[in-house]
């Protein structure tokens, strides 16, 4: 059960990338607006998160944006995210997660993704190369690791892999920062496809409203509140609930987030604000 407590850290990186909110009972109010995005990410940036499991401290999962970089000719946003347990759980469950994404700075695309998972120190990895103009995916993966499921109806046997994708794919760390470069609106859905264990997932990014969001020891924020629908969820955590609270100033920074899961909620709330 520890194990399983720990690797739910981890889910965080491996869904699309939005994140959730714990405390829903705030009303949603009509006359915060929405602002318009920034319009680019800026470099340096750090959101670092604190993660809890039915409210006990499990973890820390941080993301950088490392600068621009070229991919095959094309300016990309390069944002590496790091996920590991505290001390405590540890000494249970030792797994630590490194994932990079390579967003491509005119489309938002994706244009390359690596993934390293290192548990108990064999490490697995995984390389993929997303061509959008070709619609197309090169995947590779190598080295071995344990592996546990947290959902009960994830069947991996049932997934079809397949090298075709859309022309806007997001990876899975990609997708988290897609809502804060596009113009969004409340009542309004916005559709995504994930390329994820070699399939693709289509989501919907449902902007259900915004609210005044008050962070404890962070001040209080105008938010959008964001659900996610997609069987993705499902496969990878056993549950459909996921939540995300953005704010609405032209930064779109995910304050706090909530994903249910078949061995209960994860809660992350971001331990500062970036400048």
């Amino acid at each position: 059960m520890m194990k399983k407590i720990t690797i739910l850290i981890m889910i965080l990186i491996g869904l699309p990338s939005f994140i959730y909110a714990q405390n829903f009972k705030g009303q949603l109010e009509r006359d915060i607006a929405i602002l318009a995005p920034a319009g680019s990410l800026k470099s340096g940036e750090v959101l670092e998160y604190s993660v809890e499991w039915l409210g006990i401290p499990v973890g820390t999962i941080v993301f950088k944006n490392e600068g621009i970089v070229t991919i095959r000719n094309h300016d990309c946003y390069h944002i590496r995210a790091i996920s590991f347990p505290n001390s405590f759980i540890r000494k249970f469950y030792d797994l630590e997660y490194e994932v990079h994404t390579y967003i491509d700075t005119k489309s938002l695309s994706t244009r390359r993704f690596a993934k390293t998972r290192r548990m108990n120190n064999k490490p697995n990895n995984i390389l993929i190369d997303f061509y959008p103009e070709e619609k197309k995916v090169v995947y590779k993966c190598w080295g071995e690791t344990d592996f546990f499921k947290i959902s009960s109806v994830r069947d991996d046997s049932k997934i079809q892999p397949t090298a075709e994708i859309p022309g806007d794919t997001q990876d899975l760390l990609s997708s988290f920062y897609y809502l804060r470069l596009v113009q969004i609106n409340v009542n309004q859905s916005y559709p995504v496809n994930v390329y994820y264990n070699q399939a693709n997932w289509p989501l919907s990014m449902d902007v259900e409203g915004t609210l005044i969001r008050e962070i404890r020891k962070r001040g209080t924020f105008g938010a959008i509140k964001v659900s996610i629908v997609s069987d993705l969820n499902n496969f990878i955590s056993g549950k459909r609930g996921f939540l995300v609270y953005l704010t609405a100033d032209p930064r779109r920074i995910p304050i706090e987030f909530r994903v249910d899961s078949s061995l209960g909620y994860l809660h992350g709330i971001i331990k500062a604000m970036p400048e």
